[in-house]
């Protein structure tokens, strides 16, 4: 009889231990407290150039790209026009310029134009394997979406190495 009251004491004990989680107790465990920001290397200034005829404001509105790219460090703008492109590019001082993949070839030459120097950084959303793979032949770094934020962040860090290697610092006389 003791044995039988003990097993059912035991039973009403795990039956509400496993009801208690759920009422908030979960935000007592260890770890699970404030999310973690993940940084970049080095934060970033981009230029995202969300052509209304291309795929990027997809890319950008469907996915996290944008909040993802933010909460790393990296500072973004959009422009949506060739004009405000230019604009931008003029004025202001960009690392990165992220555009979509059939648009990135056009906008190399007013990139390496600007005082700034911003590397292109091609952007596929929802790519075949085959464009893939050409984008990858014909930039060193290319932005995939949808995808995971270490993916993005990675392709970012990625693109900022290219760019110190082709723009090495002045050197001090």
């Amino acid at each position: 009889m003791k044995k039988l009251m003990l097993a059912g004491v035991a039973a009403a004990t795990l039956t509400m231990a496993a009801d208690a989680l759920p009422c908030g107790d979960k935000l007592v465990v260890v770890g699970r407290g404030r999310p973690r920001r993940l940084k970049g290397v080095q934060a970033a200034a981009i230029l995202v150039y969300a052509d209304p005829a291309g795929a990027l404001p997809a890319a950008l509105d469907e996915g996290n790209l944008r909040k993802d790219l933010e909460r790393a460090g990296h500072r973004i703008r959009s422009v949506s026009t060739r004009q405000e492109l230019t604009a931008a590019l003029g004025t202001g001082t960009y690392d990165l310029l992220m555009t979509d993949y059939r648009s990135a070839e056009a906008l190399e030459a007013d990139a390496k134009a600007a005082p700034s120097r911003p590397t292109v950084l091609p952007t596929l959303y929802n790519p075949s394997p085959a464009d893939l793979a050409a984008a990858e032949r014909q930039y060193h770094c290319v932005m995939k979406t949808p995808g995971k934020e270490n993916d993005y962040l990675a392709v970012v860090n990625e693109a900022l190495v290219e760019r110190a290697r082709q723009n090495p610092p002045a050197k001090a006389k």
